[in-house]
Parts: C-alpha cells; sequence; structure tokens
C-alpha cells in the first residue's frame, strides 16, 4: 500500500490521525485566500467557504527518476504526477518495484482542474503552432484516459492498462476490476491508484442553498447537523494478488478482499445525481453473496457518508436493507467515514476508505467518527444494525474481524467490498 493524504505520507501516520480523531479539514483565514488570489469581491461574497483538506508537496514530483524532462513534468497534471509516484511507492512496498511479473493497472484521477485553471492560459498559447513534440506533450499530459497507461509506461507494466472514471466510486470501482482480472488470468498482480486534487487547493467552494457542498466547511457524516461535504485531496495505490500466490511467495498480506459487487442505480430514483437505496443495497448484498459471509460476522463499516442531511439517510437505509437481508441483530456493525477527516477525495475516495478499514482490521480498534456528535433523525439508528462510535474502541479477535467499504459515484455507479 502507499497513500499520500492531508497530515499523513505513510499508513502509520493516517492510523495515528484516525485512531485519535483528527480533522485535516479547516478553514483559510480571509489573508489566505487573497495571498491565493481571491478577488475581494470574492472574499466578501456571504456564500463563500474556505475550506478544504490541504495535501503537502502537490508541487514536487522527481521527473528525471520517471524519465521525464522538466517541460514535459511542468506541463503534466500534478494528479498524474502523484499517481505515478505513489504506483512506484506501492510496488515497493510490495517488493515488486522492477519485477518481471505481469503486473497491471487501474487508475482514475479526479477533475481535471490544473488544465482549467493553467493549461489553455500559460501552456498552449506557448507552444509554437510548428512544435509539435510541445503541444503532444500538453495534450497527454492533462488527458485522464492516459493516467493508468503513463503509469504502465514508466513502471513498466505490462499486464491490463485501464482508466476508470465512475466519479466518486473509481477508486472503489477499480478495486473489483482488479479483482476480476486476477480471477481471469490477465494479470500476476494488479495495482489500482487514484488521485484527487483540488487545484489550487486554497480556494473553497461557494455554498448554493439546496446543494451538496457545507456551508458550515465541516463534515458530519451521518449527524443531526450534517450541512454537506468538503472537497480534500489526496492519492493512494494498492497491490492486489490471488492469496494462495501470495502466502506461498511469502508477500505481506495487509487484508483479504473477499468479494465485491458493482451496482448502478439506473432510472430508479429522483435525478441523475441524487442517490438510490436499491441500487446500493444490491451492491452491498451481491458483495456480501460473493465473500459467502453473513452481514453479521462484518463488525466494521466504512460508509461513503458524505455528510449530507438526505443522501446520508439514503445510504444508511441501503446498508440496513441489506443486512436485513441477514439478521435482525442490533448495534454489532460500528459504521465510518473518512470524509469528515480528510474531507471528500472524489474519485480517490473509495482507496481512502479501503485503506482505513484495513488499518481498522490490523489494529483492531474501531476508531471514532469525526464530527459525530448526535444522530440525524431519519436514521432510525437505535433500530438498525449499526452504531456510530465517538471514541476509539478496542475490537477483540474473536475469530476473523471483517470489514465492508461502500462507495457511491454521482450517475449511479456504486460499489460495495468486504475485506
Amino acid at each position: 500500500m502507499a497513500l499520500r493524504f492531508p497530515g499523513a505520507g505513510t499508513a502509520e501516520q493516517y492510523w495515528r490521525d484516525i485512531a485519535a480523531g483528527v480533522s485535516h479539514v479547516r478553514r483559510f483565514s480571509r489573508a489566505e485566500l487573497r495571498a491565493a488570489g481571491a478577488s475581494e469581491d470574492l472574499l466578501d461574497d456571504p456564500d463563500l467557504v474556505g475550506a478544504s483538506a490541504l495535501l503537502d508537496g502537490v508541487d514536487g514530483f522527481d521527473a528525471a527518476f520517471f524519465g521525464m524532462t522538466g517541460r514535459e513534468a511542468e506541463v503534466t497534471d500534478p494528479q498524474q504526477r502523484l499517481l505515478l509516484e505513489c504506483c512506484e511507492h506501492a510496488l515497493v512496498d510490495g517488493g515488486y518495484a522492477g519485477s518481471d511479473a505481469r503486473i497491471g493497472v487501474y487508475g482514475s484521477v479526479g477533475y481535471r482542474l490544473y488544465s482549467l485553471h493553467s493549461y489553455l492560459a500559460n501552456n498552449l498559447a506557448d507552444v509554437p503552432g510548428d512544435d509539435w513534440i510541445a503541444q503532444k506533450q500538453v495534450q497527454v499530459g492533462n488527458y485522464p484516459d492516459f493516467a493508468a497507461n503513463r503509469a504502465a509506461f514508466r513502471l513498466g507494466l505490462r499486464g491490463p492498462a485501464v482508466n476508470v472514471a465512475t466519479a466518486c466510486s473509481s477508486a472503489l470501482v477499480s478495486v473489483h476490476l482488479a479483482c476480476q482480472a486476477l480471477l481471469a488470468g490477465d494479470a500476476d498482480l494488479m495495482l489500482v491508484g487514484s488521485a484527487a486534487l483540488h487545484l489550487p487547493q486554497i480556494t473553497g467552494h461557494r455554498h448554493v442553498k439546496g446543494s451538496t457542498i457545507s456551508r458550515s466547511g465541516a463534515v458530519r457524516a451521518f449527524d443531526a447537523d450534517a450541512d454537506g461535504t468538503v472537497g480534500g485531496n489526496g492519492v493512494a495505490a494498492v497491490l492486489l494478488k490471488p492469496l494462495a500466490r501470495a502466502l506461498a511467495d511469502g508477500d505481506t498480506v495487509h487484508a483479504v478482499v473477499l468479494g465485491s459487487a458493482v451496482t448502478n442505480d439506473g432510472d430508479g430514483k429522483g435525478g441523475f445525481a441524487a442517490p438510490s437505496v436499491a441500487g446500493q443495497r444490491d451492491a452491498v448484498l451481491g458483495a456480501l453473496a460473493r465473500s459467502g459471509v453473513p452481514a453479521d460476522s462484518v463488525g466494521y463499516l466504512e460508509a461513503h457518508g458524505t455528510g449530507t442531511y438526505k443522501g446520508d439517510p439514503i445510504e444508511f437505509a441501503a446498508l440496513t436493507e441489506a443486512f436485513r437481508a441477514h439478521t435482525d441483530g442490533t448495534a454489532f456493525c460500528a459504521l465510518g467515514s473518512t470524509k469528515p477527516a480528510i474531507g471528500h477525495l472524489d474519485s480517490a475516495a473509495g482507496l481512502a476508505g479501503l485503506i482505513k478499514a484495513i488499518l481498522v482490521l490490523r489494529h483492531g480498534v474501531i476508531p471514532p467518527l469525526v464530527n459525530f456528535t448526535r444522530a440525524n433523525p431519519l436514521l432510525a439508528l437505535e433500530t438498525s444494525p449499526f452504531v456510530i462510535p465517538t471514541h476509539a474502541t478496542p475490537w477483540p479477535n474473536a475469530g476473523v474481524r471483517r470489514a465492508g467499504v461502500h462507495s457511491i459515484g454521482m450517475g449511479g455507479t456504486n460499489a460495495h467490498v468486504i475485506v
């Protein structure tokens, strides 16, 4: 595994903050926003919410190590640069850097904000019309479809290289597809990597009434005071391999993917961007069925949990319906979400949740849900299978610990993974 999240450059640092209930989502001062280029009119806008979770060092990159020129690196979307670095670090962590094994990569990147802010204005306009090499570098460096192929090229990977784009569920959908590729024998190992950067980072957002974006500048998943989500920045990668071969080869196994499923809401919802109970429920049921484990054996569930007042209850209802198909038990599964702690990582959100769930399993501690005080009254929490922890709690190892990870993409693509 490898990651770079707000406040954490390693899994150990990430777990430190998770266990302590630390949030890296913060409000920017007027001076910070002004220094970042905000106009006085914008600063005076009462709907401006200057909040986010920042990632350090997004402008750093070892171009020479990856065989790129300085100019090529400069015009390449930082999301692709960070994804490339993180995939290399995951290979190193797994002991497969430079390996001749058949390794594939499924990757995803977020919105192309770097290109929107600087690519047309500062790069293409300065490139001579007859300099086709420079033109191509600018175009390739900012086209999201090349993210996985860039990693395959620069890291010498000869398995399938596919870019996945299902909005906020991209990373977890990639995990599902990577497992399918391994089961089909398309590769010996599969990398899954995702990066999301909201550039420039010190900006925030304009709140619009009825939107999913927070006015308060804080994410309060499943809380009565939830008022929306806040963007974050991060990158992560995991290396997957069939369990029997990993054990035979003496690899370090952080966790086992027992099963996964992907669904779409279809037309069974109020609008294109709206979530659906049925679509999400079916993803959970599919993952449980493929895992061959009952819902009441899952003691932790890392939810999508964006902190929207209406969206959270829809997700909660879907999770409850899926679990109710297996058990009538109550309060046996702890619920969590990364977004109150590190913001919404867009395409990379699923990997942030998966790695968190893996760390929960490893350490045997249920962490607190950051910013949670009292449950959204629409949840019916008391009669549900779930409990929302407000402080770190030991998770005794009574056999095998299991966790679920849930992810929702705007447009309707849902993913669920059991580990």
